[in-house]
């Protein structure tokens, strides 16, 4: 049959249907991404009870995963917000961090580290295959990181075995005042979170006596502290740097992280990154 103009067109102009017309609308994946948003770490099997309990339809694991894949959604690391986090509290933080230079802020903390810290997580195999990796189990003594943080980098460090406490951690501070300038000078803004040691009525006395300013960190704002990033840091050099290192570190452990910690902790430029990224804006004493 011959057809003719008008015919041709209209049939020219209908597009061909390639494979089954997709379950997910634009209104249910909407609705899952919303879903996600609020609990982001669902199963995909979570996700499809969702999508059949909200909207009587049937989607496989496998096409829910392509959905997100073809909208730009992954799946990454979730980074965990306390509950018990004060949004006022967080506020009256930065009004009061805005009123110092950045140059005379020195953050404290401690983070803990023991033989395993040297694990890598990640390693490659043939497809089916899991990686293997012979290692020698045991955790061995923990140890103990307390570095005071200020934009240039560490100032000073401590490496120690067992726990934290009153007596050492105003130690430390009294070493630090002899590093610190009388405010307004740089490096004369102690900063620390809630940790009940770093409340000591002897603390707060000497920075007094040394004209140091001492401020405490909103709770749960491990976020507005650069010496978490410097941690974290700190742990990725200390995995790439373990194989190489292996004999060392069996003799002397405690001497490895102290090497770990002052080559992590004396780059300015990656140390500037880490306040930035705390929402504080890096500036540069008087000459």
């Amino acid at each position: 049959m011959r057809l003719t103009e008008p015919d041709y067109e209209r049939r020219a102009l209908k597009p061909a249907r390639v494979g089954r017309r997709s379950r997910m609308t634009t209104r249910t994946q909407k609705a899952l991404c919303d879903e996600l948003t609020k609990q982001p770490s669902m199963y995909r099997c979570e996700m499809a009870d969702f999508l059949h309990c909200n909207f009587g339809i049937r989607i496989s694991e496998r096409s829910i995963g392509r959905t997100l894949q073809s909208i730009g959604w992954t799946r990454k690391t979730i980074r965990r917000i306390a509950q018990q986090r004060d949004d006022d509290l967080r506020d009256h933080y930065l009004h009061r961090i805005s009123q110092y230079q950045s140059y005379q802020l020195v953050f404290v903390d401690e983070s803990g580290c023991d033989r395993r810290a040297g694990y890598r997580r990640w390693g490659w195999s043939p497809k089916g295959f899991s990686p293997v990796e012979t290692t020698k189990f045991g955790r061995g003594k923990r140890w103990h990181i307390l570095p005071a943080y200020t934009q240039d980098g560490i100032v000073l460090r401590r490496v120690y075995q067992g726990s934290t406490d009153s007596d050492l951690f105003e130690d430390f501070i009294a070493q630090l005042l002899h590093h610190c300038g009388r405010y307004p000078e740089p490096k004369s803004v102690l900063v620390m979170d809630n940790a009940s040691w770093h409340h000591s009525e002897k603390i707060v006395q000497m920075c007094r006596e040394a004209g140091v300013v001492l401020e405490f960190l909103s709770p749960y704002s491990p976020d507005f502290n650069p010496i978490e990033e410097y941690f974290g840091v700190l742990k990725r050099f200390i995995k790439k740097k373990w194989c190489e290192n292996e004999d060392f570190i069996a003799r002397e452990f405690k001497m490895f992280l102290e090497w770990c910690v002052d080559v992590v902790g004396d780059d300015t430029d990656v140390a500037e990154g880490h306040f930035h990224h705390a929402g504080i804006s890096v500036t540069q004493p008087p000459e």
